[in-house]
C-alpha cells in the first residue's frame, strides 16, 4: 500500500529542491561571469551561450514550434523584442559589468530583479504599488545604493560609482522588462518552444555587436575554458535552471519562488569568497540584508502577474 503523505510530502517539497537547484546554478554563471571577464569578451560570449543553449533545447520543441509556427509568427515583434532584452540588453551587458565589477557586487545587485519587476509593472500596466511593496522596494534600492557606493554614502556627492555596478543595476532593469513581458506570450506557447525562439532572435540580434567586437576589440579565444563556459552557460544555466525555475513557479507561483532571488545572492558570493577569493566586507552584508529584506517585504504585498 503507497503512503499517501509521504508521496504529498514529496511532492510539495519538490519545486522548492528545484528552486535551490536553479538558484546554485544561476550564481555560478555569476561567478563564472567574473572569472572569464577579460578572457572571453562579453558579446561573444552571450552569442555562444545563446546558440549552444537554442540547439540543446530544439529537441524539445521542435514539435511544439511545427504546430504553433502561425501563432509565433503572429507575435514575431513581441519575440524580437524578448530576444533584444534577454540576450545582447540583459545577459550580455551582466557579463559587461564583471569586466568591472566583482561576483559578490553583482549577485546583490542582481537579487533586487523582483522590486524591479513590480515598478516596470506599475509603470507599463498601472498596477497598483501596495505600501509594502513601496517600502520594500525602498530598502532594496538603498541595499543596491550601499553596493554601488561601496558602502560610502558620501561617494554620491562625489558621483564616485562602481561602472560595473551601474551596469548591473541596468541589465537588471532589461532582465525584469522581460520577465513582464512574458505575461504577453500565448500560453499555447510552452517554455522549450518560448526560449528556443528568444534564443534565436537573441543571437541574431546579438550578431552585428559580436562581429565589431571580434574585429576591433577581441575574438573568442578557442580554448577549452571557453568551449565549457559556453556548455555550461548554455545548457545548465539558460536551458537547465531556467526551465527548473518556470516549473517551479507554475507549481507554487511567482510569490514562493521569488526566494530564489535571496538564495542567489547568498549562494553568489559563498562561490566568489571559496572560488574566487574575493573578500567579503561589511558593506557587502549591510547591502544583502537591505537587498533580500526589501525584495522579501515587498513579496508579501500584492504579487505583480508577470
Amino acid at each position: 500500500m503507497k503512503n499517501t503523505s509521504t508521496e504529498t510530502s514529496t511532492s510539495n517539497a519538490l519545486p522548492y529542491a528545484m528552486i535551490v537547484i536553479a538558484a546554485l546554478i544561476i550564481a555560478s554563471n555569476h561567478v563564472l561571469a567574473r572569472y572569464i571577464g577579460g578572457v572571453i569578451p562579453p558579446m561573444g560570449m552571450v552569442f555562444w551561450r545563446s546558440v549552444v543553449s537554442g540547439l540543446f533545447l530544439l529537441p524539445f520543441a521542435v514539435t511544439g514550434l511545427i504546430t504553433h509556427r502561425q501563432l509565433i509568427a503572429k507575435h514575431w515583434k513581441l519575440f524580437v523584442l524578448m530576444g533584444l532584452l534577454f540576450v545582447p540588453l540583459g545577459n550580455g551587458l551582466i557579463y559587461t559589468a564583471y569586466t568591472f565589477t566583482t561576483a559578490i557586487n553583482g549577485g546583490v545587485v542582481s537579487a533586487s530583479q523582483p522590486a524591479m519587476t513590480v515598478i516596470l509593472v506599475w509603470l507599463l500596466f498601472r498596477e497598483t504599488i501596495t505600501w509594502k511593496q513601496g517600502i520594500g522596494i525602498l530598502i532594496a534600492g538603498l541595499g543596491v545604493l550601499a553596493i554601488i557606493t561601496r558602502g560610502d554614502p558620501l561617494a554620491v556627492l562625489r558621483m564616485d560609482f562602481n561602472i560595473g555596478d551601474l551596469i548591473m543595476l541596468v541589465a537588471i532593469a532589461f532582465a525584469a522588462l522581460y520577465n513582464v513581458l512574458l505575461r504577453n506570450i500565448p500560453d499555447e506557447i510552452k517554455v522549450p518552444e518560448l526560449m528556443f525562439v528568444v534564443m534565436v532572435t537573441g543571437s541574431l540580434s546579438v550578431l552585428p555587436i559580436y562581429v565589431l567586437e571580434t574585429i576591433y576589440i577581441q575574438p573568442v579565444p578557442l580554448t577549452w575554458l571557453s568551449i565549457a563556459s559556453f556548455l555550461w552557460v548554455g545548457i545548465a544555466v539558460t536551458a537547465i535552471a531556467v526551465g527548473l525555475m518556470n516549473a517551479a513557479i507554475r507549481r507554487i507561483g511567482a510569490n514562493k519562488a521569488s526566494m530564489s532571488n535571496y538564495m542567489r545572492a547568498l549562494f553568489t558570493a559563498l562561490l566568489a569568497v571559496v572560488l574566487l577569493g574575493e573578500e567579503f566586507q561589511t558593506f557587502h552584508l549591510v547591502a544583502m540584508v537591505l537587498v533580500i529584506g526589501g525584495v522579501y517585504l515587498m513579496t508579501l504585498g500584492r504579487a505583480p502577474k508577470a
